[in-house]
């Protein structure tokens, strides 16, 4: 008798288990993206130079897969079931090769663990990168501070502070990744004409 007893309590508790987790949502994961850009390329305005970029430093808390959001000014916090596809670090560092290597101004570019050699190094930090939901539908607010630097004079060329705040179309994660791609576009496009007017020729 005991063990009938023991063994409907034991199958009472998996169906109160099974019970309790109800659907669960799916993890979904999301790519970002930028557009092409307003930089056209002009292979008469190259450089016989070439252009090493670093990979991109980032305030330690957005260097996660998980996409930020802020509710309450001072917090910030992550979405549950939204993702990156690559840590905002790495996938910044991709798409800022490719719009420099689009604008034509350098003879190459290439990133600094390349093992090129290269006449002017950019380095780039993401200070902010998340979404500000504190108001519905709220905007995503991205700030990159870069420096330009002569390796082989040692000397820092010029240094600048990029922000860009933009109006997600929903008040969500997916809303949120929209605005994310237009904000990164817009501070590719200023740091490519930043680049092109400060690095010598």
């Amino acid at each position: 008798m005991r063990r009938s007893f023991a063994a409907l309590a034991a199958m009472m508790m998996v169906l109160a288990g099974c019970a309790s987790l109800g659907p669960q949502e799916t993890r979904r994961h999301y790519v970002l993206e930028a557009g092409a850009g307003a930089a056209a390329r002009t292979a008469v305005a190259a450089r016989a130079a070439t252009l090493l970029v670093m990979p991109a430093t980032v305030s330690e808390f957005y260097e996660s897969p998980d996409i930020v959001y802020s509710r309450v000014p001072g917090q910030r916090a992550y979405y549950q079931f939204h993702a990156w596809t690559e840590r905002p670090g790495r996938r910044f560092t991709e798409l800022l090769v490719a719009r420099m290597e689009s604008t034509g101004s350098f003879r190459a570019v290439a990133t600094a663990v390349s093992g090129v050699r290269g006449d002017v190094i950019l380095g780039t930090h993401l200070a902010e990168f998340y979404h500000d939901a504190s108001t519905a539908p709220g905007s995503v607010r991205v700030v990159v501070t870069a420096e330009l630097t002569d390796p082989l004079r040692r000397a820092l060329l010029a240094r600048r502070s990029f922000e860009r705040t933009v109006p997600a179309p929903t008040h969500d994660a997916p809303g949120a990744v929209q605005a994310f791609g237009v904000a990164v576009t817009g501070i590719l496009d200023d740091l490519a004409a930043w680049v092109d007017g400060s690095a010598p020729r």
